[in-house]
């Protein structure tokens, strides 16, 4: 069971980043929970790149291209089970960040709020849901919900035939780092018809590096890097 939950936590952390609206038709199963805040401190991993490759990166399409090359690039890596890219794109999400600047609250609630589906992720606990199921499932997508209104989340890892993972908690807003920082505790199975209740206590933050209205890129407290899209836009 500590194997277990510690598998579940990791990947239900993953998910939440990839905050979403609480009424999403697009993501199924989708509810919310009022818990604590704690975040949980984490340091991101970089990769050391010299600076003419950055530089072919960024001037010549800017970051609206930059972003363009990473999506195409989390399309291609089929979740990031395929990590031929990894380090290229980690680079250029380390770039976008070190660009970032506040985007103000107002921004930020509007920009965030709303459904998103993860793309791509170097997180270990939902590439291995990924490759190999879970409880004889496959793995379907990993997705969430965030009201940055009503400081709520929901969080899912969902399996082919119904399944899943869910957890539920409460959120607060760092505007001066593009912050969202998360906590839960408590976390559900979904199989076979059946609810089974997981004791659970985790929290973490992401780093909203880019945001628009299809895709959504970050980093989380664990040093993990994510790139988000919304429902409604192809995977």
């Amino acid at each position: 069971m500590k194997a277990l939950t510690t598998i579940v936590w990791c990947a239900l952390l993953s998910a939440v980043v990839c905050g979403a609206s609480l009424s999403s038709p697009s993501l199924p199963g989708l509810r919310s929970t009022k818990v604590t805040y704690h975040p949980r401190i984490g340091i991101s991993r970089r990769v050391k790149t010299k600076n003419s490759f950055l530089a072919s990166i960024f001037q010549p399409a800017g970051k609206k291209g930059s972003v363009n090359k990473l999506v195409n690039l989390a399309r291609a890596s089929n979740r990031g089970r395929n990590p031929e890219s990894n380090d290229e794109m980690v680079a250029m999400i380390d770039e976008l960040r070190s660009q970032m600047k506040p985007f103000g609250l107002p921004k930020l609630q509007k920009s965030v709020n709303g459904s998103w589906v993860e793309m791509w992720t170097t997180e270990d606990a939902v590439l291995s849901f990924a490759k190999n199921g879970f409880l004889g499932a496959e793995f379907d997508y990993a997705g969430g919900s965030i009201n940055m209104y009503g400081d709520e989340f929901t969080n899912i890892v969902a399996f082919k035939g119904g399944n899943a993972v869910t957890a539920d908690g409460k959120i607060k807003v760092d505007e001066e780092n593009n912050r969202v920082s998360f906590r839960f505790n408590v976390a559900k199975i979904n199989v076979g018809g059946l609810t089974i209740p997981l004791p659970f206590s985790a929290g973490g933050y992401i780093d909203n590096v880019y945001v628009d209205d299809k895709y959504r890129i970050g980093v989380d407290s664990r040093g993990d890097y994510r790139v988000y899209r919304r429902p409604n836009v192809p995977a």
